[in-house]
């Protein structure tokens, strides 16, 4: 059978063969194809011919910022999820020698390093949406909200492997760092226009950071758990609108439980291509609702409590935060990005932000009547 190519590089479909073939016990390499969604990592779908049967992989080369414990701690994660009964997650496909990361040179002109590879089942359905593209069906809305309860639910019993961990510390550890962050992006700033929409707003910026800080205290106490991290329409997939997948686990962590659901609701509920229009009450109502009502239907997870209900405002901001760091992180530390994409990404997050300081009694009174 001829191998398919879909790359543009020979060096790169050379490791990729021999990475296959020389690790795994699946047959013969068909086909390769990049896929190009996704930010962080590089991902190849792989068809692999053995007994006349033609089967597709998931292939993820890891960032070269990403150490190996912090993968061991996703792989654990995802395992112990499985194990619990979260069969939306793809189960990762050991290498011969039993391990779930394989180690090689990496590809592209950086052969000193040891670049990080990892197999994954490839989970079936449809690629519906992306994080600024939310116009899910009800039926898509409530199914996400329950899926995510069902995750929390079966991250229950979770102890960290030996050596593995998340670099990132929690969040409200990791919000303190933004300031500082921020700073020394604000004296390197240009004159293109997310240099100025950055330096515009960067006092207001500060102001909604001591905020969040300010919530440090009171939120001791409230629930932790392994919680998704980055969990957003585009990474879900679909059928017959209900999620039938849900991948990128590498930013998984254990943090508030309450977090991951501000997030969740950041990216479910905010209102895309006007700035200052906010979240939509009619999905943060259903979200919540859904989010809750399977929580009641599961054993080893509850609905929010009521100090969760009471500081999910601020925590609404301190998600949206968390967004706004990954993008000028992005743009200040990225050569070569497109300028326009983020300036969609950084104008509607600090929207977002003034919009939120604006509405937390409006907000208040959504959380209630959830």
């Amino acid at each position: 059978m001829v191998l398919q190519l879909q790359l543009n590089n020979d060096r790169l479909t050379a490791t990729i063969c021999g990475l296959m073939e020389e690790n795994y016990d699946l047959g013969k390499l068909t086909r390769v194809e990049e896929i190009l969604s996704g930010y962080y990592n590089k991902s190849y779908a792989v068809w692999m011919s053995n007994d006349d049967k033609n089967r597709r992989y998931f292939l993820r080369l890891y960032n070269a910022k990403t150490s190996e414990h912090e993968i061991l701690f996703e792989h654990g994660l995802l395992n112990h999820l499985r194990s619990n009964g979260f069969t939306l997650s793809a189960s990762i496909i050991p290498s011969r020698n039993g391990a779930t990361i394989t180690q090689i040179p990496w590809p592209e002109n950086q052969r000193n390093k040891r670049a990080f590879w990892a197999l994954f089942e490839f989970l079936e359905g449809e690629d519906k949406y992306s994080w600024t593209s939310t116009n899910l069906t009800d039926n898509e809305f409530v199914n996400a909200a329950e899926v995510l309860a069902h995750l929390h639910h079966c991250g229950h019993g979770f102890k960290k492997p030996l050596g593995a961990d998340r670099v990132q510390p929690p969040i409200m550890e990791f919000i303190r760092t933004f300031k500082s962050t921020f700073s020394n992006f604000l004296k390197h700033a240009d004159d293109r226009q997310c240099d100025h929409i950055f330096k515009d707003n960067f006092k207001t910026i500060c102001k909604a950071l001591d905020y969040a800080d300010s919530f440090d205290i009171k939120f001791k106490g409230m629930t932790e758990l392994p919680i998704h991290c980055d969990y957003h329409p585009g990474n879900l997939k679909y059928c017959h609108e209900k999620v039938v997948g849900v991948f990128d686990f590498d930013w998984s962590k254990i943090d508030y439980r309450l977090f991951d659901v501000a997030l969740g609701l950041i990216h479910f509920t905010s209102i895309w291509g006007d700035q200052a229009e906010g979240l939509r009450q009619d999905i943060c109502n259903l979200f919540l609702n859904s989010y809750n009502d399977a929580c009641r239907r599961l054993n080893h997870i509850y609905p929010l409590t009521k100090k969760e209900q009471s500081y999910l405002v601020p925590m609404l901001s301190i998600a949206n935060l968390y967004v706004l760091n990954w993008e000028l992180v992005e743009f200040y530390s990225t050569p070569g990005l497109d300028e326009e994409e983020y300036l969609f990404y950084i104008d509607h997050t600090i929207g977002l932000m003034h919009w939120l300081m604006l509405h937390q009694n409006e907000l208040g009174i959504w959380v209630n009547n959830s």
